[in-house]
């Protein structure tokens, strides 16, 4: 999020948490901390190549090395703040943006959107949960509470109307974001979560070739995913 990357004084096309660039976000590895100390070291050398009072030449620089053009993040005096430890993933930005954004308008496009709001009308929802009786795809303003229950059918809605393996990469996607909101974890827990987002990895190629997403994978919420497993080691439950 743009909130992230002004804390971590880092460019928004790196990630906030890691050293992976845009290009590198669709990767199904974690790539390196960003650390503080690295980050601090990429300031100093911005600033030896060019004065910071001439604003806008030190930006070019500060592009040229993945940096926002902050010069003193508020974080520097206190020794043991490092952002890539104490910034954590938020479920509704993370996981239920993450799908509506993402794994829903590939449905949508994969599957049609008239047939995915025709079966979304006819579903015969059970109490408490929310009826799409006009479907899903002209749905504008959408809450966090609108993607959850989304989530909830979207698999049974789409099956049938997609290939296997794009049915396997949503289906795992959903497991992992699943997996991820438990209130406590154990080593086995988290083996699974690690294999959902692995499943997914070796599935998406199929989302690329129905046309859904073009091939450079340059979602930062994606690249995130990786971070969420060490987050938990760290930090606790999401």
């Amino acid at each position: 999020m743009p909130e992230e990357s002004f804390i971590t004084a880092t460019s928004p096309k790196t990630s906030p948490i890691t050293i992976a660039f845009s290009k590198q976000f669709g990767d199904p590895f974690h790539h390196p901390l960003c650390t503080a100390a690295i980050t601090l070291a990429t300031i100093q050398t911005a600033c030896a190549k060019h004065i910071p009072s001439n604003y806008k030449a030190f930006l070019k620089v500060c592009r040229q090395l993945s940096l926002n053009g902050i010069t003193e993040p508020f974080w520097k005096p206190y020794p043991i703040f490092d952002p890539s430890e104490f910034i954590n993933p938020k479920v509704l930005h993370h996981f239920h943006q993450l799908f509506w954004d993402h794994d829903a308008q590939w449905c949508i496009f994969c599957a049609g959107a008239a047939k995915v709001d025709f079966r979304f009308s006819v579903l015969q929802t059970a109490v408490s949960y929310h009826a799409f009786t006009k479907g899903i795809s002209k749905l504008k303003q959408v809450t966090g509470r609108d993607h959850c229950a989304v989530q909830h059918y979207i698999i049974g809605v789409i099956t049938g109307r997609v290939p296997c393996q794009f049915l396997d990469a949503i289906h795992a996607l959903l497991d992992f974001q699943y997996l991820a909101q438990a209130p406590c974890f154990t080593d086995h827990s988290l083996c699974d979560l690690e294999k959902s987002l692995q499943e997914f990895h070796r599935n998406k190629d199929t989302i690329v070739q129905v046309g859904t997403q073009k091939d450079a994978w340059t979602i930062p919420k994606l690249e995130l995913l990786q971070s969420i497993v060490p987050s938990i080691r760290l930090s606790g439950a999401v």
